[in-house]
């Protein structure tokens, strides 16, 4: 005697919100079997009913019947694949998207359902069909285009008395493998059902994938999992340190999704740290332009900050300089603040942006640091170098008195807090 048993648990792909629709629908799918199994009979209610049976004089069972199971076991198989399906794809379609496309799906599996039993294919002549089957093989497909790079994890029992084996494991199947000898295995049982009598509707299993594979396609899913699995390579080679075929994979992510920021992003570490640091300023530009465009300032600080680290804070104007310093100031980052207003003084010193970055850091150096001395260092440098005006008056009447004689440091020069980087 030999029995093996598998189950999936999941992908191994992130999700990056909660998968409400793929919860709030399995809470519903139970609901309605404990409404099918106690409730509908204790109040004269015959859910079937609601089952799908071609030809009836109730077409909207083709749609109540997704919603029915003939059991317990029915049930949580459905709940269990639908668990390890749903999150990753709802995440990736949108909540609405994969609703709509769940009620296609089921209608359409069960109709193809109602095709095989007009006709008496494969044994089921006049037999009506209940269960969310085929809209989860429709799900199948989907995962198949726009997640073919990724991984299915399996739990596995195999018990074997006789031969006295008794293992459990845990095993990742590629998806390319998984899903189709999962559609090989509903082909052979579906030859197979006239001989075993087997009331499982094959008809629905396979038309729900095959409306899946057409609604994948129509949707771009293939083309989105093209982009996704070359994302997940780039991952992959970053981590290993292989820069250049990062490179390569982020530059093909964006070649499918233009706007895609965690690409814009991985380009310009890759580049960086592979040694191109004409083509990373340029990546972190074009990163830094979209994020300023779409009002994401965060987030556009954060990667200014990046760029600066290694060696890149010069790719923006004066104009630009100013205006990181300034968001600093804002969210209350003063050190960050004056070390981009020392950047921008360095490289637009005759400016007026530079000239007023000489000015903040002064008053950044006496209030929001609090280095009385490297305020004085920096008000000396004021003294020689901002032209006559108001920006030095005010200097000399709001600091002057505060400086105190012998601030200017060795040969007159500020004492700077931190290096003002590149």
């Amino acid at each position: 005697m030999y029995f093996f048993y598998f189950y999936p648990l999941g992908l191994d792909r992130p999700i990056g919100r909660r998968p409400v629709l793929t919860w709030a629908l399995m809470a519903a799918l139970t609901v309605v079997y404990v409404w099918q199994r106690w409730l509908a009979p204790a109040t004269g209610q015959d859910p079937f009913d609601f089952v799908f049976f071609p030809g009836n004089d109730r077409p909207w069972t083709v749609l109540t019947a997704v919603f029915l199971h003939g059991s317990w076991l029915h049930l949580l198989g459905n709940l269990l694949y639908l668990h390890v399906l749903g999150p990753p794809l709802e995440d990736r379609l949108g909540r609405w998207a994969l609703a709509g496309l769940i009620v296609v799906l089921g209608v359409g599996g069960n109709l193809a359902h109602g095709v095989t039993s007009v006709f008496g294919w494969f044994g089921q002549a006049d037999v009506g069909v209940m269960g969310a089957s085929g809209a989860i093989a429709g799900l199948m497909a989907l995962v198949l285009l726009r997640l073919y790079s990724a991984r299915v994890v399996v739990a596995w029992w195999v018990f074997a008395p006789l031969g006295g084996q008794n293992r459990v494991g845990r095993s990742s199947v590629p998806v390319p493998w998984a899903v189709p000898l999962w559609v090989l295995l509903q082909v052979i049982q579906m030859l197979l059902a006239p001989l075993t009598g087997t009331t499982v509707s094959f008809g629905a299993h396979l038309g729900g994938f095959a409306l899946g594979v057409l609604a994948g396609l129509a949707l771009g899913e293939a083309r989105a999992g093209r982009a996704e699995a070359a994302a997940s390579r780039a991952r992959a080679y970053f981590r290993g340190g292989h820069f250049l075929p990062a490179v390569g994979a982020w530059t093909e992510v964006l070649a499918a999704r233009p706007d895609d920021v965690e690409a814009m992003t991985g380009l310009a570490r890759a580049l960086a740290l592979g040694g191109q640091v004409d083509e990373a300023g340029r990546a972190w530009r074009r990163l830094w332009d979209r994020l300023r465009r779409e009002r994401r300032l965060g987030e556009a600080l954060l990667a200014y900050d990046e760029a600066a680290r290694a060696g890149l804070g010069g790719m923006l104007s004066a104009a630009e300089l100013a205006e990181v310093a300034r968001l600093k100031e804002l969210q209350g980052d003063h050190r960050g603040a004056l070390d981009v207003y020392q950047r921008l003084y360095q490289r637009h010193p005759g400016e007026p942006q530079g000239q007023r970055a000489l000015v903040r850091i002064v008053v950044l150096c006496r209030g929001g640091v609090g280095d009385a001395e490297a305020a004085a260092g920096w008000l000396e440098e004021a003294r020689r170098m901002l032209p006559a005006g108001p920006w030095r008056d005010m200097l000399e009447r709001e600091f002057s008195p505060a400086a105190g004689p012998g601030a200017g440091g060795p040969a007159g020069r500020p004492a700077r807090l931190h290096p003002a980087g590149s």
